[in-house]
């Protein structure tokens, strides 16, 4: 062999030796980075229980119903019941062997509150103060130095009520009916009584001869409960229905969303709603850009707001909102206010708020067990129609708000002794304690229900705020064992 081949030869062997240990180097780096971004800045957690469903899910098996509404229902083990649809109450069909898919697998933002504080309605991660080798997820509701009671359904800090901000409610907004989903089994009874004058069209709704003179058209919801009968809405939550969940009292929800995708085909067409809340009621009015009419909101007769001038354009959809939730009335127009004129007192983002009608026992009594069919007697009323003018809503989608229960029913136990910061038992929080409820209210053992002398998440006890679905509801799809569901990557919120 000449000489030259041979330093050919080792200087090969000198490359290949560098090139090995700067692969082994590039490995030691890559978990070295990873270990430090997993330690101080973003980690990776998966949820395990329902107690945060529908926001995040937990291990559970997923149903689409006949109606077309796609849900989960939460799996502790196995089925035992046959799950119920939230959107028409169809009892479904369980195969013989249920696909069971994970719970979300989330980002959580370590360390994040070491630069700015927490904040209510933060979706957090903490080490449970019962067992410190946990850790929970739960959203954030009360924060230091403040008195939490929890009062229908709702919750009052310092003896007012706390109103979600936008992004919160949308997450926590759980459907009661979507047009969208019709369901076609024989005996089923409308939910959206339509008068003479609207034609249906696919999920939506056609106002073919408009009403002369100042006289609306109007679509009126009457909701039903599981046998079909005329009931009031109440905190059902489909994730639950597939367990052996005994709580057989459900409570009655007033606070309520309607959202549609209205097109009106005149300057003359005016879209109006109307809600009602056990003795109150509010009216809203949706008028076309261009037009001399407000958008306007009356409270029992009385108007609270208005705006500069329309809203919606005409002969184009548009998104809208209309909502009575936390004691704070919504109008919305693609996303915006349209209603900001107010002497009322308002929330930061602009909706006007008021303090319910004082209610006795036995008047709401009265309305949650109503003595008729009569949807006067019924806690809430829900209608939206059209005057002055064509037009055609897309669809129609009720929903509910979160309703935090206040009595102890976890497990499925219904006792006497109430939960913490319940209706008449303030809770008042020191400095450096959070109080926290997950948004599957019937099911989640939080601090309504921690058996502590502080029932509280210490401020030490903070991981991080949840803020990425990254590996949404991982199972068998697409004959891959451990797909994620495509739909189901989303911020939390």
């Amino acid at each position: 062999m000449r000489p030259e081949e041979d330093l050919q030869k080792v200087h090969q062997r000198r490359k290949n030796r560098e090139s090995l240990l700067e692969t082994l180097e590039s490995i030691v780096v890559a978990f070295v980075l990873a270990f430090i971004f997993r330690a101080f800045i973003v980690e990776a957690f998966v949820i395990p229980t329902g107690s945060m469903a529908p926001t995040l899910y937990g291990a559970h098996a997923e149903f689409r119903c006949e109606c077309g509404y796609e849900f989960a229902v939460g799996v502790e083990g196995r089925l035992v019941r046959a799950p119920v649809c939230p959107n028409c109450f169809l009892e479904q069909t369980v195969p013989e062997r249920t696909t069971v898919f994970s719970g979300d697998r989330l980002l959580v933002l370590k360390y994040l509150y070491d630069f700015q504080p927490p904040q209510r309605w933060d979706v957090i991660v903490f080490h449970n103060p019962n067992d410190p080798s946990q850790n929970y997820i739960k959203r954030l509701i009360a924060l230091p130095d403040e008195t939490l009671e929890l009062v229908d359904g709702n919750i009052t800090i310092n003896g007012r009520i706390a109103h979600k901000t936008d992004v919160a409610q949308e997450a926590l907004w759980m459907v009661v009916h979507d047009t969208r989903n019709r369901p076609t089994r024989r005996g089923w009874e409308p939910r959206w009584l339509a008068d003479s004058e609207w034609k249906v069209r696919d999920a939506g709704y056609v106002l073919e001869k408009v009403p002369e003179g100042p006289k609306a058209a109007w679509l009126t919801y009457r909701h039903r409960n599981g046998q079909g009968r005329p009931a009031n809405i109440t905190d059902f939550y489909a994730y639950n229905t597939g367990g052996s969940d005994s709580r057989t009292l459900p409570v009655v929800v007033t606070d309520l969303g309607l959202h549609s995708r209205v097109t009106v085909m005149s300057l003359a067409s005016v879209v109006v709603a109307e809600m009602r809340a056990y003795k109150d009621r509010f009216k809203f009015e949706l008028s076309p850009k261009g037009s001399d009419q407000p958008c306007r909101i009356w409270i029992n007769d009385k108007l609270v707001a208005h705006g500069a001038g329309g809203a919606l354009p005409v002969g184009r959809a548009a998104d809208i909102e209309v909502a009575n939730v936390d004691h704070k009335l919504m109008l919305l127009v693609d996303g915006a206010r349209v209603a900001r004129e107010t002497a009322f007192e308002t929330t930061p983002e602009g909706d006007v708020t008021y303090e319910p009608r004082h209610l006795t026992q036995e008047e709401r009594d009265r309305y949650d067990d109503p003595p008729d069919e009569d949807l006067r007697h019924m806690a809430t009323e829900v209608r939206i129609g059209v005057r002055g003018g064509p037009a055609k809503f897309a669809y129609l989608r009720l929903d509910r708000d979160v309703y935090y229960l206040n009595e102890d029913i976890h497990g499925g136990r219904i006792v006497q002794e109430p939960g913490r910061a319940s209706q008449g038992n303030p809770f008042h929080l020191e400095a450096g304690e959070y109080f926290v409820c997950g948004d599957n209210s019937p099911k989640s053992f939080d601090s309504r229900l921690w058996g502590l002398d502080r029932p509280v998440v210490p401020e030490r006890n903070l991981v991080g705020k949840a803020f990425f679905v990254y590996w949404p509801s991982a199972g068998w799809r697409y004959g891959i064992p451990v797909a994620p569901d495509p739909t189901g990557w989303r911020l939390v919120h």
